[in-house]
């Protein structure tokens, strides 16, 4: 008869525990996903419904992105105080952050398909890319040097509003006209500010399921990359 020691039977047993954490952070990240969607892709003429009594009394809660399924989602009562200018930065940041992870999801979904540029022909796809040491030709270089001075330029140059001309948290054209944007009435850029909003954040989560996903090392049974 075959006996199992107690450090393998420890072991047996960590293994299940792992596993059980493993899929209870799935479905977790799975559910998550599918409420930060359902919200992104929501009807955003109206607002949703308001959280709490002291909520539905704050001067924010029929902002751009206050919709179904959450409302004026506010747990942590950052605008309790309703300051205007602790709203706007806020917003700024969450606008901001949206669209850094839409061009994120982007890239990693581009990349990972096997597209490359001209010297990057080794470098591998997903967050394996910050591995400086795989960037051997001086064309690899380059690339990454023109990269960092471009980002570099955008941040401290264009995206931002320098000229303190923005109409709304996030308003980066410093005064420049667009004649097919100004000439839109007012009901239509709310609904494509609230969209950008709301893809911004399915976007936020989109990029972070995809680390999650690549640290466990089963992106490629998502079935959106199949």
């Amino acid at each position: 008869t075959s006996t199992i020691s107690f450090d393998n039977a420890s072991k047996i047993g960590s293994y299940f525990v792992h596993i059980q954490n493993t899929n209870k952070m799935k479905s977790c990240i799975f559910v998550t996903t599918l409420i930060t969607s359902a919200a992104a892709f929501a009807p955003t003429q109206k607002a949703g419904p308001i959280t709490s009594l002291s909520a539905a009394n704050n001067k924010f809660a029929s902002e751009i992105g206050a919709q179904a399924p959450l409302g004026f989602y506010d747990p942590m009562g950052f605008l309790a105080s309703e300051d205007q200018v602790q709203f706007d930065w806020i917003r700024e940041a969450e606008i901001k952050h949206g669209r850094i992870s839409m061009l994120a999801v982007v890239g990693y979904l581009t990349t990972y398909s096997g597209v490359r540029i001209p010297g990057m022909e080794d470098i591998p796809s997903g967050f394996g890319v910050f591995d400086i040491s795989l960037y051997k030709s001086d064309l690899a270089v380059a690339n990454v040097e023109w990269t960092l001075v471009t980002l570099l330029i955008l941040e401290t140059v264009f995206v931002k509003d320098a000229y303190l001309l923005a109409e709304h948290p996030g308003d980066y054209l410093n005064g420049l006209k667009i004649g097919r944007w100004d000439s839109r009435p007012d009901a239509y850029k709310i609904d494509q500010r609230a969209k950008e909003l709301n893809n911004g954040r399915a976007a936020m989560m989109g990029i972070l399921g995809l680390m999650v996903h690549e640290s466990l090392g089963n992106v490629d049974s998502l079935p959106f990359l199949k």
